[in-house]
This record gives structure tokens, C-alpha cells and sequence, in this order.
């Protein structure tokens, strides 16, 4: 008896991660697929961590393709995208977790009778694990004119029971960007907001929780922590002390959304649908988008072979915005399925606002946008772009004086590789954006419709 073709090739991109590949090929092994529908890939961006070895050990039916460098996540995935020949192609993140319908459910809108032109579905993505939401509160103060932000203290370590956890906190509630490097690094707060702390527990009733935070302010003052049915709290000073709290057993943990599709504002700046809520069931209606999430995501390889696949030059981050706007542009679809769940460790492959994130963040929304946007939008976020540089490093300079401490230079030299690599790539980027226009069944106008304000 003939052995059916598989349905779906479903890709996992690795580099280095073999400590988190178990899990997820686990994952994948455990959808609920008929027999023979899913074949998995997994393409390795030339691990030097024993990830081959581990994939030719435990998960003999996945094909390992070795790629000999490290080439992103656009161009270690287009590697097997340009190879399938599946009627549909999936993505997942090889620091996700599928559920096991996960699949499934992501293959369900291609057949209903609506779907012509359907050429993606971006699953929901929560994060891993659970976390418990704690409200921070502490008088506030503004630096002064050369610092209008309203702050409160400044964090520099998060632990539960003794471990750090400061990295995979999600901030964004409450807390301004990381500065400062090594032991020194912290994140001013504001004077109140909402830290979701990640506790890796299977149950919320395993004990009490010791909670620490080091912290430091301009001034002796109160800091109070607040969660579901309790509070705690101490005193910030101007050097680093640590507070230490209980948290009762039985406090609820919480699920945090990280994607629910992807959006573009009118600013040319992407963002994650949902990022950082949490997870009430307000996102629980299938949708169309006008973007996908590249870390969980379906494809109609027919889309794919006319819109092509992710740019090489990308390297990493932008590259699925980039290409959501190019599928629409020739009339494909985008939808949302909330049913196909899939749960991402935050920042397990990178590290957020890292020099690594901010200069493939910042550089390839400048590409994106000269490639795909109207030109109006295009040339305004261009050229605010070493405006901005300039202003930013004046300010330093300003507050150096005032401070007599020296300006950093080094965010100033990273947005000045940002500029060169950009006008590097420039000429091949309007070259692009000349035969997305010539290919394109519905105009730069139209599109940016969808574009959002903030």
C-alpha cells in the first residue's frame, strides 16, 4: 500500500538550542495529525552545542538539514522553505511549545469555504511559563530637564527562590529599557505598574514563594508589592538593597499573551498584537490580521512561491512583517486562529534590547519600510532616523555636563552601524521595492490602511 504524501512540513530553526529542542519536537510528536500528514524539519544554523548529535540520538524521524553558518532566522529558514513541496509549510520557534492541537488547528481556516486567498494563519502564543502579576508602588520624581521621565526606583535583580529570573520578567507594565552593563545593569521603574514574574512551577499550591528584588532609589523611600490577596513591600535607599517578601501558597498564576497577530502603527514601527496582556479570553475570536507571527505560523506554499520567501538580508527580526506586507500586496490573506495555541520562553534565543536586537530591530524596520511602504512614509522614517541619532547623543552630551560623569558612546556608534549597513543595502532595497510594485494586485495606499495608530 502506497504511503501518502504528508500534508504539512512543519520547520524548526535551531542554533545552539539543543537544551530547548527536546521539548519542542516532543511537542510535535504529540499533535494529533492522522499518521503520515506531518513531516518535520529541522534546520540547524551550525550549532556547536551538540544539537546533531542529539537530533540523530533522539528524534531520528526528524531531517536534520546542517547549514555550514549561522544565517539568521530568515535565511536558516528559507534554507528548507525553499525546498518544500507540501501543499503548506509550518513554522514554530524551537523555544515554543505546541499544544497538541496546535497543528491541527492551525490548518483548519485553509479548509473552509472562505479561505481562497488564505495564504497564512498565525497562531496565539503565550508565554512560558505562568507568571504571578505582582502591582509595584513608590512615590515618584522626574530627574529633571534633561530627563522628563516620571521614575520610580531602580531595579537590578528579580529572584524566585533564589534564582534569577531578572532577564525573563516581563517588564514592559512597569519598567523603562535595561541600562547599564554586567553587575550595574538595572531598569528604572515608574512610580507604579504591573512586573509579571515567571514562577516555573507545574501548580499554583506547591508552597510559598520567596520573592527578591534588588533595588536603589534617588532617596529613602517606600516600595509596596502588591498581588492577589496580599501585599509586602520595604525600603528603597540610595544604594542597591535587597527586598525579600512571601507570597503565600495558592497566590493564582497567570497566562501572559505574547502574539495574537501582528500589527504595524502609522509610525512604521511593528508590534505583537496582545503583547504582554494578560491572558482573559479577549482574544479568543478568530480574525484577520495584517501580519503574522513568524515564531508559530502556517503557510499556503502557493503563496509562498508567488510572494517568495523571507529576505536574506533581514538576518533577524522584521523579516515576517516584511513579508506579511509583500503576501498582501499580491492579495493573500492573513489570519489569526486563537484555537492553535503554542507557548514561546521569553527571550530563550535573544536577549531583549540587546545591541544584537536594537540593531536588527532598528536597521530592518528602515529596510521594511523602503521596500514595502509608500514612499511619503518611507523617506519621513528614513531621514527622522539620524535625527534622532544626533538628538539623542547631544542630550548625553548635555547630561554629561550636568552629571560630569563621560556621555555613553556606544548607543550612539550602534545607530551609526545601524546607518551604514542600511545605506549599504539601500540600492538592492529599491531594486526590491521596484518589483514588489510591478508584481503587486493591490497598491502601497490600500495597505497602509491597515497601519494602526498607537
Amino acid at each position: 500500500m502506497a504511503v501518502a504524501e504528508p500534508l504539512v512540513t512543519v520547520v524548526v530553526l535551531n542554533w545552539n538550542g539543543a537544551h530547548l529542542l527536546g521539548d519542542c519536537l516532543d511537542g510535535l510528536a504529540a499533535q494529533d495529525l492522522p499518521e503520515g500528514q506531518m513531516a518535520v524539519w529541522v534546520v540547524d544554523n551550525a550549532s556547536s552545542d551538540g544539537s546533531l548529535a542529539l537530533l540523530a540520538e533522539r528524534y531520528p524521524w526528524v531531517r536534520a538539514i546542517a547549514n555550514d553558518r549561522n544565517d539568521g532566522f530568515a535565511g536558516g529558514n528559507n534554507v528548507a522553505l525553499r525546498e518544500v513541496a507540501t501543499p503548506f509549510v509550518a513554522l514554530i520557534n524551537n523555544d515554543a511549545r505546541p499544544e497538541p492541537d496546535w497543528l491541527r488547528r492551525l490548518l483548519e481556516p485553509f479548509s473552509e469555504p472562505v479561505a481562497e486567498r488564505l495564504g497564512a494563519v498565525s497562531a496565539k502564543i503565550v508565554f512560558l511559563p505562568r507568571f504571578l502579576a505582582v502591582e509595584l508602588a513608590t512615590p515618584g520624581f522626574t530627574p529633571g530637564t534633561l530627563d522628563t521621565r516620571e521614575l520610580g526606583v531602580r531595579v537590578y535583580r528579580v529572584e524566585v527562590d533564589g534564582e534569577d529570573v531578572t532577564e525573563r520578567v516581563l517588564w514592559d507594565r512597569v519598567a523603562y529599557g535595561p541600562e547599564g552593563e554586567g553587575p550595574g545593569r538595572f531598569r528604572w521603574t515608574r512610580p507604579a505598574g504591573m512586573l509579571l514574574i515567571p514562577v516555573d512551577r507545574s501548580g499554583d499550591g506547591e508552597g510559598p514563594l520567596r520573592l527578591g528584588l534588588r533595588v536603589a532609589a534617588e532617596t529613602t523611600k517606600a516600595v509596596e508589592l502588591t498581588w492577589s490577596g496580599g501585599s509586602g513591600g520595604g525600603k528603597a535607599e540610595p544604594e542597591p538593597v535587597d527586598l525579600e517578601v512571601e507570597v503565600p501558597a495558592g497566590v493564582p498564576l497567570v497566562d501572559v499573551l505574547n502574539n495574537a497577530g501582528s500589527m504595524v502603527f502609522r509610525d512604521g514601527y511593528g508590534a505583537d498584537r496582545a503583547y504582554q496582556e494578560l491572558d482573559r479570553g479577549q482574544y479568543q475570536r478568530p480574525e484577520e490580521v495584517f501580519a503574522f507571527c513568524g515564531g508559530a505560523v502556517c503557510f499556503r506554499s502557493e503563496a509562498l512561491g508567488q510572494a517568495g520567501v523571507f529576505d536574506d538580508d533581514f538576518f533577524l527580526y522584521y523579516e515576517d512583517t516584511d513579508l506579511s506586507w509583500r503576501l498582501r500586496s499580491l492579495c493573500w490573506r492573513i489570519r489569526y486562529q486563537p484555537a492553535a495555541v503554542a507557548r514561546h520562553i521569553h527571550s530563550a534565543s535573544s536577549v531583549e534590547w540587546s545591541p544584537l536586537f536594537v540593531f536588527h530591530t532598528d536597521r530592518n524596520r528602515l529596510l521594511m519600510l523602503t521596500k514595502n511602504a509608500r514612499a511619503g512614509l518611507a523617506a519621513r522614517e528614513v531621514l527622522r532616523y539620524p535625527l534622532t541619532t544626533a538628538s539623542l547623543g547631544l542630550r548625553e552630551v548635555a547630561r554629561s555636563r550636568h552629571t560630569r560623569r563621560r556621555p555613553p558612546v556606544r548607543p550612539t556608534l550602534l545607530r551609526l552601524r545601524v546607518l551604514g549597513s542600511y545605506a549599504r543595502l539601500l540600492p538592492v532595497m529599491l531594486a526590491r521595492r521596484r518589483r514588489i510594485a510591478a508584481r503587486a494586485s493591490v497598491d502601497r495606499k490600500r495597505l497602509e490602511r491597515w497601519l494602526v495608530l498607537r
